[in-house]
């Protein structure tokens, strides 16, 4: 009998461990699929970013704060509160490298004349983008910047406005856009009457066409390129008239479609394109800007 009641205390025991091991399991899978789910539904996509009035994007990373479109003026823009798209322009080397560019040329940023697509990396890399155009003068100049560098590290938690700055840019970087695989966090950025939305839209990409003041994104063209199923979302230059910026708005509108100005520079220009109907607000002038009460 002491035997036999040992060895039902035993199989108890036995019972009782297995059924908190499987309570224990059971409860870790829960928290971890509660995890991954609030990671999924708190990372930044276009449409939560857009979702918000207004909504800031980093232009050329904070371009007035610190040098422009270098991996130092990321990092310190994602570290402003309410920054939760970036954006990127590319050109391509001439060894197939993408380089955070919004010139082909590298004579603004660096004071070197060279042609990026003429250049390979192993020369471009040498090359430090200065403070020249920012609000600090002073600061250290840092280096250029490989886009892969960028659009990898943020690509997770941010959404990119990517824009390729050459003809030669445009299918490299469609490519590496579809191979990075979130295209809920890619926004394909153009002159309105580029051919290449559709090709963006294939994707599942969604695109921003900018107007710029001349005949052929003005006018009747303004309107059709507006009702484009290619074209997500209007862009108007900030420093256009205050008609010219309502016109671009009311081509938006009348699609059901949001239009963001650009290049935000300061709490004024900002508080003008909101004013005037835009929603999203990209500027260099993070520091400033972003922070200041509505």
């Amino acid at each position: 009998m002491h035997i036999s009641g040992t060895n039902s205390r035993a199989g108890l025991s036995r019972r009782a461990f297995l059924a908190g091991s499987v309570a224990t399991a059971l409860v870790g899978s829960t928290v971890t699929s509660t995890l991954t789910a609030a990671a999924t539904t708190t990372a930044p996509t276009v449409a939560s970013v857009t979702s918000t009035d207004p909504f800031y994007i980093a232009h050329r990373g904070g371009g007035r704060n610190w040098p422009a479109m270098t991996a130092y003026a990321y990092a310190q823009a994602v570290k402003v509160p309410g920054v939760k798209a970036l954006e990127i322009s590319a050109c391509l080397s001439s060894d197939g490298i993408l380089v955070c560019s919004h010139n082909p040329t590298t004579t603004a940023m660096t004071g070197v004349p060279y042609t990026i697509a003429d250049e390979t990396w192993a020369t471009l890399s040498q090359l430090q983008v200065l403070p020249t155009y920012t609000l600090d003068p002073d600061q250290p100049s840092r280096p250029m910047t490989r886009f892969n560098e960028v659009a990898y590290r943020y690509i997770d938690d941010h959404v990119l406005f990517v824009e390729p700055k050459t003809a030669s840019a445009v299918q490299p970087l469609l490519s590496r856009m579809r191979q990075i695989g979130q295209p809920e966090r890619v926004v394909w950025k153009q002159p309105i009457n580029s051919r290449s939305f559709a090709a963006a839209k294939d994707l599942g990409f969604t695109t921003w066409g900018y107007v710029l003041n001349e005949p052929a994104h003005t006018g009747l063209h303004l309107a059709r390129y507006a009702a484009s199923e290619n074209v997500d979302m209007l862009g108007a230059f900030d420093s256009e008239s205050d008609a010219f910026v309502s016109d671009v708005v009311r081509a938006a509108d009348d699609n059901g479609k949001k239009t963001i100005a650009w290049e935000i520079s300061s709490v004024a220009e900002r508080d003008r394109a909101l004013r005037l109907g835009c929603v999203g607000l990209m500027t260099s002038d993070l520091l400033n800007v972003v922070d200041a009460p509505l």
